[in-house]
């Protein structure tokens, strides 16, 4: 007996009576609640991964969506394949014992959506097992050779097999990881053939899930797309219990992009003194106080003495420096948006060739301190001492362990360099030019200088010192959009949600229409299909609830 067999057999064995009681609870909570109209929809989420906090942050949702009528029905992982996203945070276990988390992540998935009153399915009852041997075959025929042009219908897939291989190998060479990259192509394809037939069975007219790349979700957005289905993702952002939504109708949008429409709006509204002292507040906490969870263990102090650096570094007062700013090569940002080069290392290397012979300007390449955690063997400083050994004096390397700001650092630019980075975002914030070699989500907004070439690239690094501050109105564009950014699209699932980001079963009458303004705006985002940017009445309020957030965080 496999271990899908098992897991189902043992639930089967003591389940009946609890989902009884689930059912007879979840019949209260939703009682005059559900009321199917023409205008409900069905929706479908997508929650493998084999992480509970997403389970947590779904489930909570599909409850919302259910009480407001929608038919709303859960996907699950059983175990079918074991090269899912939850891998990576057991780096020193054996593949061969991956099956061993199996168990307890069906479990709890499966035991909290019976809670909530949900209808699921698992992935075992959308594959046959006849289907999952072919897709084994073929998944053990891919190689390093052939593993971009893995398909499943005609439908291109390699990329998700890539995504989830950077991430799994921190952005290191996939030699020698042979059997690896098997087993995420047997995740993949599995994930493909599920999402295909689930959407053939159930016909949603929405599909919901996070990230939407790797293994686990790329081949679902995919497959939803390619139906012509929007999907719905979200990731987590910068406070605690926030986060970025978007809904992905085209494969050139992803869940940070601000549509057009809205775009035109907002860079047309007022500026107002409310709005710039919201984003400074927020970057204040941000760096000076440490609240935001992407700067945990990473900030440094803010020393404020910009000569300190000019000396430390062996930098001239009287020669502009500009900075280049790194990503983690790995970094899921290049499955969202995209970048003039290949990659991140390429992006790095033509970078420093593009500047090895701009003399008259002093750069500085600021390594990603998150690098120092993430990979310090495979990351862009190892990338620099392996490529460029002896670099000249102009060119002057950050390394991922130096003590300085990052609003130590922006004092010290005329202008910056990145592909997709929010350090380029907040260096506009600051008047200074920035030159992206990518997409990023705040790219072509009238403020930033967008290369679409390594030609354009390149001429303009070599140009940057006839490239002159921001005008008044770029400023303003910049400040509308950081606005936009910073405070309208960071959306909190508090109080459904805990800081610890699971469900508050107390407080699940939240959860009921008017109860929550919140959860009211992101089950109508969900529905109508606009930008998840919130109205400034939801600002308003969320602000006196964010400051609370910074105060506990504090």
């Amino acid at each position: 007996m496999g271990i899908t067999d098992r897991v189902k057999s043992r639930l089967l064995r003591y389940s009946y009576i609890k989902k009884l009681n689930h059912r007879v609870k979840a019949r209260k909570f939703y009682k005059g609640g559900i009321s199917r109209n023409k205008d409900s929809k069905k929706i479908l989420f997508w929650t493998t991964g084999g992480m509970i906090i997403q389970s947590h942050l779904e489930g909570v949702i599909a409850a919302a969506l259910k009480m407001r009528g929608h038919n709303v029905k859960m996907v699950l992982c059983d175990g079918v394949y074991k090269a899912c996203a939850k891998r990576v945070d057991f780096p020193d276990v054996e593949m061969k014992d991956w099956g061993k988390y199996c168990p307890s992540c069906i479990r709890q998935s499966s035991q909290l959506f019976d809670s909530l009153g949900l209808d699921y399915s698992y992935i075992s009852e959308l594959v046959p097992s006849e289907k999952v041997r072919q897709l084994r075959d073929i998944a053990d025929s891919v190689n390093l050779e052939n593993f971009r042009a893995l398909t499943y219908n005609k439908l291109g897939v390699g990329s998700h097999l890539e995504s989830a291989m950077m991430r799994h190998t921190r952005g290191g060479s996939f030699e020698g990881h042979g059997d690896l990259l098997k087993e995420y192509a047997f995740a993949v394809l599995v994930n493909a053939a599920a999402s295909f037939n689930m959407i053939n069975i159930f016909k949603p007219d929405r599909i919901y899930m996070s990230h939407g790349i790797y293994a686990d979700w790329g081949p679902a957005l995919s497959e939803a797309l390619n139906a012509g289905i929007p999907v719905i993702s979200y990731i987590c952002c910068y406070l605690s219990a926030h986060f970025f939504f978007g809904t992905v109708s085209k494969f050139d949008e992803t869940f940070l992009s601000v549509s057009s429409e809205s775009w035109n709006k907002i860079k047309d509204q007022p500026l107002t003194e409310t709005n710039i002292a919201r984003v400074e507040h927020f970057l204040d906490q941000r760096y000076m106080h440490n609240v935001t969870r992407d700067m945990h263990g990473l900030l440094k102090n803010y020393k404020g003495d910009r000569s300190h650096f000019f000396r430390h570094y062996g930098l001239r007062e009287d020669k502009p420096v500009w900075g280049v700013m790194t990503h983690i090569n790995w970094d899921a940002v290049s499955d969202y948006f995209p970048m003039i080069h290949k990659s991140f290392d390429d992006w790095l290397y033509e970078t420093i060739k593009g500047i090895w012979n701009v003399k008259d300007v002093q750069w500085l390449i600021k390594i990603h301190p998150s690098e120092i955690n993430d990979n310090p063997l495979t990351g862009c400083q190892k990338f620099i001492e392996k490529n460029f050994p002896e670099l000249p004096s102009h060119i002057k390397v950050l390394k991922m362990d130096d003590d300085i700001s990052p609003l130590d650092f922006y004092s010290l630019l005329e202008g910056g360099v990145t592909v997709m980075g929010t350090g380029g975002l907040e260096l506009a914030l600051q008047g200074k030019p920035v030159i992206l070699a990518g997409e990023a989500h705040y790219s072509g907004k009238g403020f930033t200088l967008d290369p679409k070439t390594d030609e354009e690239y390149k001429k303009l690094l070599s140009e940057v010192l006839s490239i002159g501050k921001l005008d008044k109105e770029q400023s303003e564009l910049a400040w509308r959009y950081g606005y936009t950014y910073f405070i309208r699209k960071q959306v909190p699932l508090l109080p459904n949600v805990g800081d610890d980001l699971h469900i508050n079963f107390r407080k699940l009458d939240r959860l009921i229409p008017g109860r929550n303004k919140n959860m009211d705006f992101i089950c109508d985002r969900i529905i109508d299909g606009k930008d998840f940017i919130m109205p400034e009445d939801l600002v308003v309020l969320n602000h006196i609830e964010d400051k609370e957030q910074i105060r506990k965080a504090s």
